[in-house]
């Protein structure tokens, strides 16, 4: 008798959690569902308050593992005139000799700015403007006598910028 007791009372407590649920659950959802009427007016008024200013486009130049073999020089393709607020994000090289990769930025007053393999996040001055950036990867077994010969490397570099019209 005393284990069918406890069950009973089991059952009872469990079905008045489930019915106290339940109506909390309805109880909320129609205080959502009433809006008072003086909100639609506030919304219309902050509405014609709000003035939206879009941010700069942000562009991507990015290689990820890009492949090559002995000195290979990429231009990279610049969106409208220049280059602005160019931040590299990660610039790596492997190969024999792969210190000597570069990326190359050429500044619009004609001034040449050279980073190398192991960068990371380096922000340029904001108001420089680039015309052009060049990837530049090496990788060559060097010979003191004998012409140098071609070893294979790869090329993993992000470098994000504003684009100037």
């Amino acid at each position: 008798m005393i284990q069918s007791w406890k069950s009973f009372i089991a059952g009872a407590l469990a079905m008045l959690i489930v019915i106290a649920a339940a109506y909390m659950l309805f109880l909320g959802m129609e205080k959502r569902a009433t809006i008072p009427e003086n909100s639609v007016a506030d919304t219309e008024d902050f509405a014609n308050k709000v003035t939206i200013i879009p941010l700069p486009s942000l562009r991507i130049i990015r290689g990820t593992e890009v492949a090559f073999e002995g000195k290979k020089e990429l231009r990279q393709a610049i969106g409208g005139q220049a280059a602005q607020d160019i931040s590299i994000v990660n610039f790596q090289a492997t190969g024999e000799h792969a210190d000597k990769s570069v990326i190359t930025i050429i500044w619009e007053n004609g001034e040449v700015e050279k980073v190398y393999p192991g960068t990371k996040n380096k922000k340029f001055s904001p108001e420089k403007r680039a015309v052009e950036i060049l990837v530049t990867g090496y990788s060559m077994h060097e010979r003191p006598i004998f012409r140098d010969s071609s070893r294979k490397g790869t090329l993993t570099w992000e470098i994000r910028y504003e684009q100037v019209n």
